[in-house]
């Protein structure tokens, strides 16, 4: 009786995690909190092709301007994952930017899968200054991804500066 209470505790256990991962994979998730949440936002609704969604997490005059060819872009993209550098801010003037790099492996509907690496450009009004609705968060001003041969990991940039 012993061996058997193990195994089905073991059974139930697997599934549990099995459902903690699918439910991961599957939430939806809109975070403005940090860079990195922002862009993990960004690609959970590219993943759940949500696209009105993850272009709404451009910055006012920084979104693509022909949206339809934008979304047309994601048409053989199946599922996007992103690793992350260390966001570097620099503030002025009320403004906070921060240069995030990023890595993204881009699987494609047909199963091959393509690896990206390069920066993007974050923006927030600093929200202390902000005092009339709507409020503004954080937003993506620009993205500038080029494919890689590497692995994902190291296809993550050093930095975003521009030096």
């Amino acid at each position: 009786m012993n061996v058997l209470t193990k195994a089905i505790t073991g059974i139930l256990a697997g599934v549990i995690v099995s459902a903690g991962v699918a439910t991961a994979e599957t939430q939806y998730m809109d975070d403005r909190s940090t860079p990195e949440k922002l862009v993990q936002s960004f690609y959970n609704a590219i993943n759940k092709k949500q696209y009105a969604r993850a272009y709404s997490y451009f910055s006012d005059g920084f979104a693509p301007k022909d949206y339809q060819a934008w979304v047309d872009g994601y048409a053989a993209t199946k599922s996007v994952s992103a690793q992350f550098g260390d966001a570097v801010p620099d503030a002025g003037a009320g403004q906070i930017f921060w240069g995030l790099p990023v890595a993204i492996s881009a699987l494609h509907t047909d199963g091959t899968t393509k690896v990206y690496g390069g920066c993007y450009i974050i923006h927030q009004v600093n929200p202390g200054m902000q005092s009339d609705p709507p409020f503004q968060g954080m937003s993506i001003n620009s993205a500038e991804l080029h494919a890689s041969d590497k692995p994902v990991y190291e296809s993550i940039p050093k930095s975003c500066d521009s030096e």
